[in-house]
């Protein structure tokens, strides 16, 4: 009797444990494959032109550290450049992160090619160590080109100047003379609220700058910045000197005032009308990675532009902003 009554209170404390034990071998089962997916490679996945195929995390970790010294990008210093003594922007390195490649090799579905994970490496030297060098071109490992177009007159040419860089979405810098700002607001603002980016390109266009004294210089250049930022809300950081005309005191002036002098690598001299042909031939035969391009807001430059930057591109050169150009920050095509 007693056994018996034994019997039936412990049965439904045997069958709780069996069902127990059964949940956690389905839930066991149920999630195998996905330990086991985390712990090796899947099938199929591949970095770098090599199978990882099954392969454990330290196992992979090797083949990804043996193709990151292949990958990896060094850093390009800033340097001097002889030829104009203005200053090449330097260029991050690229290194594989390889902790963080390793882990999305892990994370890969099956047949998958795994992409690698970049990090940025700055180089040694940079813009910073050449404040009073003028710049007359990007670093040319950049497939970036950047259109500088000097604003003094114009007006009538700019609206169909800003619509086709918008059709194109294309960018560029507008170099703004302060007195044009200042006798222009309508216009200066609607380059400003156009998104693109704004430079200064000296309060008077009358000025013979290399004649100037230091302190002159300084003074148009901050009267320039002071009107561009109260008009439009923006203060440049970039100066380009009227007629490129430059000397120690204006660069000091310049570096003082925080802005760098930016000069060109190709002119288009669309000012002299040369006709959008002309224009076409030299540039494209001109234009490489880095180059800075100077325009003006002339009846020829819409024309112009609308053919020259799918031309850029079908070179494998995209037109944007200055700081973008100049920036170390270095991308890989995917």
């Amino acid at each position: 009797m007693r056994y018996r009554l034994f019997t039936v209170l412990r049965a439904p404390k045997v069958l709780f444990t069996i069902l127990i034990l059964f949940l956690m071998l389905l839930a066991v089962n149920h999630f195998r494959p996905t330990f086991r997916r985390t712990s090796t490679i899947g099938d199929g996945v591949s970095f770098a032109g090599r199978d990882l195929s099954g392969l454990t995390a330290a196992e992979a970790k090797i083949v990804i550290e043996q193709a990151a010294s292949i990958l990896n990008h060094p850093p390009i210093d800033s340097k001097l450049d002889p030829a104009t003594n203005g200053v090449i922007p330097g260029l991050n390195g690229l290194a594989v992160d390889v902790e963080e490649t390793l882990a999305r090799a892990l994370a890969a579905q099956e047949n998958e090619t795994v992409k690698p994970v970049y990090q940025q490496v700055e180089a040694a030297v940079s813009l910073t160590h050449f404040p009073e060098k003028p710049i007359y071109r990007g670093n040319p490992a950049k497939s970036e080109v950047a259109f500088l177009i000097n604003v003094a007159w114009g007006n009538e040419y700019l609206e169909e100047l800003l619509a086709v860089l918008k059709e194109e979405q294309a960018e560029a810098t507008f170099f703004l003379v302060g007195r044009w700002v200042q006798a222009n607001k309508a216009e200066a603002r609607l380059l400003a609220e156009s998104g693109f980016e704004l430079g200064n390109h000296g309060f008077s266009d009358a000025l013979s700058m290399q004649e100037l004294s230091f302190e002159a210089a300084a003074a148009d250049i901050s009267k320039a910045a002071a009107v561009i930022e109260e008009v439009c809300g923006k203060r440049p950081v970039y100066f380009s000197p009227h007629r490129g005309e430059l000397s120690e005191e204006v660069l000091q002036a310049a570096a003082s005032l925080g802005n760098r002098t930016i000069m060109w690598t190709v002119d288009t001299v669309d000012w002299k009308l040369p006709g959008v042909a002309v224009m076409l031939e030299k540039i494209l035969s001109q234009a490489e990675g880095g180059s800075l391009i100077l325009m003006h807001p002339t009846e020829q430059t819409a024309d112009f532009l609308r053919q020259v930057i799918p031309a850029l591109r079908a070179k494998g050169l995209e037109p944007v902003s200055l700081s973008k150009l100049l920036s170390p920050l270095r991308t890989l095509k995917e």
